[in-house]
């Protein structure tokens, strides 16, 4: 699909219109662009930088000419495994959107919200923020959801009820917000990439566009750095209640211990059978030690209360 801004009007085209006073938007698959990258102005060695072999890695590269950068755009309302691998050649009048995997509709509809937004003053930076802030809407409320789910998380622990799925369901949401936090992360370092402008491709009078999305990802990098933060503090709020809950399990077996600890030297002491121990032939030696016995165990367990072991 092809866009062209004229006269600060948006409108969509067959081609690129090549006249000095048109801003061009194209919006190609990884086939598209390798069949007409001459009519967007790129060179055939340019195709390689979306064709990286091997693992992929987000990618910022600024030429002479234009500047690249390729990363993953997260559907914020799906899930973080659900990434749309997006690649952006930025030229002087010219931004080209290239659509690495199948999640072609999720990408168009990201462009077509982008294009409902714009007015008859719009620049291409405008329309660059445009799309990045489309990219990162409902943000605020999922990271709200979050924080909720760990507010209930650290109720649940404080009040002892958690389970043994616990620690999984703490990893599950760290894990999440560290994707969100690399995701935000990757956003910062593509504007950063634009507003830098070594190779003065884009207006700087219209940089308070772009200017005002990293301030935005910003405050939600830093959001997001809070929710992790008490996330480790809710880590350790379960590695302490699980750490209490240990000791008070080997205060009950060091109590039970002490507390046959006597008579167990009872048992050893009287079952020695020495011919000569005088209880031996006792009428009361049983009814004795069996008094005795007691009176340690009471003993022992009014010992234990007054130290508030018990």
């Amino acid at each position: 699909m092809y866009y062209k801004i004229e006269n600060g009007i948006l409108s969509e085209t067959s081609n690129f219109d090549n006249r000095s006073n048109i801003i061009n938007i194209a919006i190609l698959t990884l086939k598209e662009l390798q069949e007409n990258y001459n009519n967007v102005g790129l060179k055939k060695e340019d195709l390689q930088l979306c064709n990286a072999k091997g693992k992929f890695r987000s990618k910022y590269e600024v030429y002479e000419d234009f500047s690249f950068a390729i990363f993953n755009i997260m559907n914020l309302q799906v899930s973080t495994k659900k990434l749309s691998k997006v690649a952006f050649y930025i030229r002087k009048n010219t931004f080209i959107v290239v659509i690495l995997d199948d999640s072609i509709d999720y990408v168009l509809g990201i462009i077509s919200d982008s294009i409902r937004k714009a007015n008859s003053k719009i620049t291409l930076e405008k329309f660059i923020s445009y799309m990045l802030n489309r990219i990162v809407d409902g943000s605020i409320e999922l990271l709200d959801k979050y924080e909720d789910n760990i507010i209930k998380m650290e109720d649940m622990i404080v009040n002892g009820k958690t389970s043994k799925n616990t620690n999984k369901e703490i990893f599950k949401l760290k894990r999440s917000l560290t994707a969100y936090f690399k995701y935000y992360k990757s956003l910062i370092r593509f504007t950063d990439m634009l507003m830098e402008n070594d190779n003065d491709i884009l207006e700087g009078e219209n940089f308070k566009y772009l200017n005002i999305f990293e301030y935005r990802i910003d405050r939600l990098v830093g959001d997001v750095e809070y929710l992790l933060q008490e996330i480790t503090h809710i880590q350790d709020l379960y590695r302490s209640t699980l750490e209490y809950e240990q000791n008070n399990t080997m205060n009950v077996f060091t109590i039970v211990t002490v507390l046959f600890l006597p008579l167990t030297l009872i048992t050893g002491w009287y079952g020695m059978n020495f011919k000569y121990m005088p209880e031996i032939s006792w009428k009361y030696g049983y009814l004795g030690v069996f008094v005795i016995s007691i009176l340690i165990v009471i003993a022992c367990v009014i010992f234990f209360k007054r130290k508030k072991l018990l």
